[in-house]
């Protein structure tokens, strides 16, 4: 026995255990303790499988050969399994004393000879809650019997090691314990902080770093309310104090990052208990800034379709569409409530005379799972019927699937009447019901593009009535005006039905014939109306007689553009009044055509207006009519010719047209227009924009949009202080590539404004469509204002659709204080006109302008 093993005691086996030693080494410890003071002992631990029933050796395989250690190896513990197998099963002390001559070694016998075994003395290893962890045997080489003494010290040796697996047992719980708990501290996804009582951080995991954008040691030693919206804190600190009282607590804060910016945190204060007292408390948050925004925005979407004005209502995806949900204007509208509603189809609200094509296109939409726009004919509760402006559209899941459909549903019976009365306004004469002329040149042009390389030829008639000033003069104006209507009634019963009429003004009548091959059948015409103009008409007890002078033009070749034909009808007509009125005048026949341009001439010397310079803007303001001040300018082109003086643009302009120039000589306007107002701006520390007028050549042509970009380049000219001024006509013809043009125009953020607004024929149907800014009023709906009642309903009615649309009004041509007045009045925006300024140089520009008052 060595010096160092008579040196143990159990004071270095305790040490041991309690510095949590490998337990192999105090396997090893307890068993030369006790070798040390048992003679002639050879200590062995075996440790016990529970699943498996089996003992191994762990301890004490230097006194054995390899054939014992495996005649050993997974020992299956029973009755008569040697010592330490019987002990394991009895789980009570085992002692052979002489192998050979025991029941329980009797399947050992050859290799306890070959190993020279003659006892043994097993104990099993229990601890105090009865577990089994193994046996602790003492082998000896020959018969021996233990003393009490021995026994004691196998008893002591064996608790020993139950304690030291006890304590094992549990350090290694603890480690698993931490473990896990590291786990879900390290990796758990949400933010997790551990505060002491005082609410400072002391620990954090990963996530808390892209949760605060704060680093992960900058986070340790900040309070929590360091992280809290000022606003929050008082709640926080509420909860904070209840979870160290040891009740857990939730909630849903504003937090600030380290970038100072807010978000919303779900929060839980869970307290941390040791010996059921409360140390320290966890804090897990979670962002759900997200969900708190998508909430947000779901109860302000359904606050917002409960208080839309339109009806809405969600039904079903599959079987009849059942109605699943509808908001309070749904009820007004229709005048059912929810109740009546809910679980129906919306087949309730159609009648016998709703129309079914409308209704096969509303299945085919539901069918195809398709977005549609129908107006169709419903009804209310009361049996009263409205006209219903219905969008329909299907709502898909996550998964693409439909799942519902949404209808929104507006009554639109009045509006509708309104956009009819409207475009009937527009269009007809409102003394007459005639066409107007407006109305009569657009319609002019159209039959002119169709018409004009026929065979049949286009007609014109224009009837001036003889002598009707000195009559209503007489008669008084009220008489005038019933005659006037009286005689437009009986032109129209006097043409055909193919034909077209219209008042143009006062007592002057324009008549569009396009189906007559046989210009003779239009003499006919010529002399019937004549004839049947000379009936009396019975005005208020007057018979009243009067007669007609007829102008009358065909298209011949040399005409190229409509308003010729109607220039030569005119030009007829004043031949007809020349040779005494009450007949007619063929222009083709007798008049002597205007001498023709000399192009060539003109050509020439509009290219040497552009080099020489002789081109020049003038600029007429457009003033806010609310506060009087300068807004903006239209710029004009004048041509200051050096021996003709100023030439009116109605003298070149077509002309340019006609040969192409007006694209240079329209580049040259939006250049020189640019830099003038940059370098004025400048000046004057303004922000002051410019509209230019763009021909139908110059707006189509390919390059047009390459040569706006660079002109915006070279002169520096926000976009924004630029607006371009297209006309009606222009945007009608091609109105598809009119709306690209103008999208990519507003895209480069230049503004775009209609020119003459109300002088087209389609004005209302592209309004809605064209990408546009602004609206200018065209001078004829101005210069019977206030006085004309008709003509003051359309500017005002106008104008608020115009507003409704989102687009600005701008009216031109005012040139009395009255017209502004009523303008003003009825919230038209800005105001042009002579009435302010005439068109004159940038110098000559007020930045104020005298404010009309409303009277």
């Amino acid at each position: 026995m060595s010096q160092t093993a008579n040196d143990l005691d159990t004071q270095t086996i305790f040490n041991l255990i309690g510095q949590h030693a490998d337990l192999t080494v105090i396997f090893h410890t307890v068993s030369e303790w006790l070798e040390a003071r048992i003679p002639d002992s050879m200590v062995s631990i075996m440790l016990y499988s529970e699943t498996e029933q089996t003992l191994n050796l762990i301890s004490g395989t230097k006194h054995f050969s390899n054939r014992y250690k495996e005649a050993i190896s997974n020992l299956k513990i029973g009755p008569n399994v040697g010592a330490c197998g019987a002990a394991a099963f009895h789980r009570k002390q085992v002692i052979c004393e002489n192998l050979v001559l025991d029941k329980n070694w009797e399947a050992f016998i050859p290799v306890i000879q070959e190993e020279n075994l003659n006892a043994c003395w097993s104990t099993p290893i229990i601890n105090a809650q009865g577990k089994l962890y193994g046996t602790f045997g003492t082998y000896y080489r020959s018969p021996k019997c233990p003393t009490n003494t021995h026994i004691k010290l196998i008893r002591h040796a064996a608790s020993l090691v139950a304690l030291s697996m006890d304590l094992h047992a549990e350090r290694q719980q603890r480690l698993a314990l931490n473990d896990k708990y590291r786990s879900f501290f390290t990796y758990h996804p949400d933010t997790i902080f551990e505060h002491d009582l005082n609410g400072i951080i002391i620990d954090n995991n990963p996530a808390s770093k892209e949760l605060t954008k704060f680093d992960l040691e900058q986070s340790k030693g900040l309070h929590y309310s360091q992280l809290t919206c000022p606003e929050y804190l008082a709640i926080t600190q509420s909860a904070f104090q209840q979870a160290v009282q040891g009740e857990g607590q939730h909630l849903e804060i504003q937090a600030v990052n380290s970038l100072g910016q807010n978000y919303w945190v779900d929060l839980t204060y869970l307290p941390i208990k040791q010996a059921q007292q409360v140390v320290g408390i966890f804090s897990i948050a979670r962002d759900i800034t997200n969900r708190r925004e998508s909430e947000e925005l779901l109860h302000l979407l359904k606050r917002s379709v409960d208080a839309n004005p339109h009806g809405i209502i969600l039904t079903g995806a599959s079987g009849d569409q059942a109605i699943e949900y509808i908001n309070p204007a749904f009820e007004s509208l229709t005048g059912y409530k929810k109740e009546e509603i809910m679980g129906q189809n919306c087949r309730f609200l159609q009648g016998a005379d709703t129309d079914p094509e409308t209704l096969n296109k509303i299945r085919d939409a539901i069918r195809h799972q398709q977005e549609i726009q129908v107006t169709i004919k419903n009804y209310r509760k009361d049996g009263s019927w409205f006209w219903n402006q219905l969008v329909l559209a299907p709502v898909f899941d996550e998964q693409q699937r439909c799942k519902h459909f949404i209808g929104i549903q507006q009554d639109i019976t009045q509006q509708r009447a309104n956009i009819e009365y409207i475009a009937h306004q527009q269009t007809h004469d409102s003394l007459t019901g005639l066409m107007n002329h407006h109305a009569f040149e657009k319609a002019l042009e159209q039959a002119f593009c169709i018409q004009h390389d026929r065979a049949q030829s286009l007609i014109i008639m224009y009837v001036d009535l003889d002598d009707f000033q000195p009559l209503n003069q007489s008669l008084g104006h009220v008489v005038g005006d019933e005659l006037l209507i009286a005689v437009a009634n009986r032109l129209r019963h006097l043409i055909s039905e193919d034909d077209l009429v219209a008042h143009f003004s006062g007592d002057e009548f324009a008549i569009l014939l396009n189906k007559y091959a046989d210009l003779k059948q239009v003499i006919l015409i010529a002399e019937k109306i004549l004839k049947g103009l000379s009936v009396p008409f019975d005005i208020q007890g007057h018979k009243v007689h009067i007669s007609a002078s007829i102008g009358i033009a065909d298209d011949d070749p040399q005409v190229e553009k409509p308003k010729q034909l109607l220039h030569h009808a005119i030009h007829a007509m004043s031949e007809a009044k020349k040779e005494g009125g009450n007949t007619w005048h063929w222009y083709a026949f007798n008049t002597t055509l205007t001498p023709k341009i000399d192009y060539v001439l003109m050509r020439h010397e509009l290219m040497i207006a552009l080099e020489e310079k002789q081109f020049k803007l003038v600029y007429q303001p457009v003033i806010d009519a609310d506060s009087g001040q300068l807004k903006s300018v239209e710029a004009l082109i004048r041509w200051q010719h050096p021996q003709r003086g100023l030439i009116s643009p109605a003298d070149f302009i077509p002309f340019a047209e006609r040969t192409g120039q007006i694209i240079v000589i329209g580049q040259w306007v939006l250049q020189q227009a640019c830099q003038d107002i940059v370098e004025w701006n400048k000046k004057h520390a303004a922000t002051l924009s410019v509209a230019v007028n763009l021909s139908p050549l110059q707006f189509r042509r390919t390059g047009f949009l390459h040569d706006l970009q660079k002109t915006l380049a070279d002169t520096q000219l926000p976009p924004e202080l630029l607006k371009i001024e297209v006309t009606e006509t222009m945007l009608i013809a091609g109105a598809d590539r009119s709306s690209e043009i103008l999208n990519a125009v507003r895209d480069l953020g230049v503004k775009v404004s209609v020119d003459d607004f109300g002088t087209g024929y389609s004005s209302l149907s592209y309004l809605r469509t064209l990408p546009i800014d602004e609206i200018k009023l065209d001078r004829s709906f101005i210069e019977h204002l206030p006085e004309n009642e008709k003509d003051g309903a359309i500017v005002a009615a106008i104008i608020v659709m115009a507003h409704k649309l989102g687009l600005q009004v701008v009216a031109e041509g005012i040139e009395t204080q009255a017209q502004a007045q009523f303008l003003r009045k009825y919230q038209c925006d800005y105001f042009q006109g002579y009435y302010f300024a005439r068109p004159a140089s940038l110098a000559e520009l007020k930045l104020s302008y005298e404010q009309v008052e409303i009277l």
